[in-house]
């Protein structure tokens, strides 16, 4: 499993529900590592999206409510139930997409990030982990470039101590989370 994100440099997603920054080659970026492939989101990520169920992708949406469905997507109320799911597919297609409630909970389990990293702080109320206090090494990273007047990069993190679940041994519960939307564009 992965996961992909932009972030700013103190690691903030975004802010009122929305992304912090509309960069036109971060949203590509995204569309061309998650097509055909599944992402996971949160479920007020998943409402925030331009169109729900994003096309061609499978789309899982956690969500604590044991009554919430959403049409066109998979739905799942715990972790384990998560897990349960996921194994059914390549590990390397999984793509964890927000928000940060999410991304906390499973960047452990996450075997590479791909983050979108902008060099900038803006106002933010939404920030998920420090990827490098969390097992995470930077493995690649393009020249910076500047769109919309933001410089930013694509980096590529490894997880040098990837968690593995347990579906016996972990019981942990998913709360709510406190989810930041993805810009409403044609991903």
């Amino acid at each position: 499993m992965n996961l992909i994100v932009a972030v700013t440099k103190d690691f903030a997603i975004g802010r009122d529900n929305n992304l912090l920054c509309h960069i036109p080659s971060d949203l590509a970026y995204f569309k061309k590592m998650t097509t055909g492939k599944v992402v996971i989101f949160g479920k007020n990520t998943y409402f925030s999206l331009p169109k729900q169920p994003l096309p061609n992708r499978t789309n899982i949406v956690l969500c604590s409510n044991p009554n919430f469905k959403a049409d066109g997507a998979i739905v799942v109320h715990s972790l384990n139930e998560l897990f349960g799911e996921i194994k059914k597919y390549d590990p390397q297609d999984v793509f964890v997409c927000g928000g940060a409630s999410v991304y906390n909970k499973l960047m452990p389990y996450c075997d590479k990030a791909y983050v979108t990293m902008i060099n900038n702080i803006v106002p933010a109320d939404t920030y998920i982990k420090d990827l490098t206090k969390e097992h995470f090494y930077l493995l690649s990273e393009t020249t910076p470039q500047t769109e919309n007047g933001q410089e930013f990069c694509f980096q590529v993190y490894k997880n040098e101590n990837i968690k593995v679940w347990n579906t016996h041994t972990e019981q942990l519960e998913f709360s709510s989370p406190t989810t930041k939307s993805l810009e409403h564009q044609k991903l």
